[in-house]
């Protein structure tokens, strides 16, 4: 369980939140926070229109109800794929950088379907996966 002590909320600072440690996540979250400032990528964009953001709910509401290690066990068409950095063009938001997600986050970008309508790439930090962009056109690296 998950107490935030509200007596402690400073308007410059993060609120402190205290996690029961008996607590230990085994599903992931999703945090769309850090979409990329590019328009083309983003939830805001031409490219991704009520079918995709449909499809998107529709994986998120699948992939958010099976534990972790279900999912990394599941078909890269099906689960995740994790791709390496340096194969993937993407500009992160400048904020998950100077934030220091992305140095908390493993180097690797991982990557879920929207059947063949597009994938969502992302960084991962054990078991939040920052959704960094959306990729439609299926440009932002070379698919095998």
């Amino acid at each position: 369980m998950v107490k935030i002590d509200t007596t402690k909320i400073d308007t410059n600072k993060n609120p402190e939140i205290k996690i029961d440690k008996s607590y230990t996540p085994t599903r992931m979250t999703f945090n769309f926070s850090f979409l990329t400032p590019n328009r083309e990528y983003g939830l805001n964009g031409k490219s991704v229109d009520k079918k995709i953001k449909a499809k998107l709910i529709d994986r998120l509401e699948f992939l958010s109800q099976k534990d972790y290690v279900a999912i990394l066990g599941l078909p890269k068409e099906v689960g995740l794929e994790k791709l390496p950095e340096s194969s993937v063009s993407l500009r992160k938001h400048p904020e998950f950088i100077s934030s220091g997600r992305d140095d908390a986050c493993n180097n690797d970008f991982w990557v879920f379907r929207l059947s063949k309508n597009g994938r969502v790439i992302g960084k991962m930090k054990d078991k939040i996966f920052f959704i960094l962009s959306i990729d439609v056109k299926f440009d932002s690296y070379k698919h095998g």
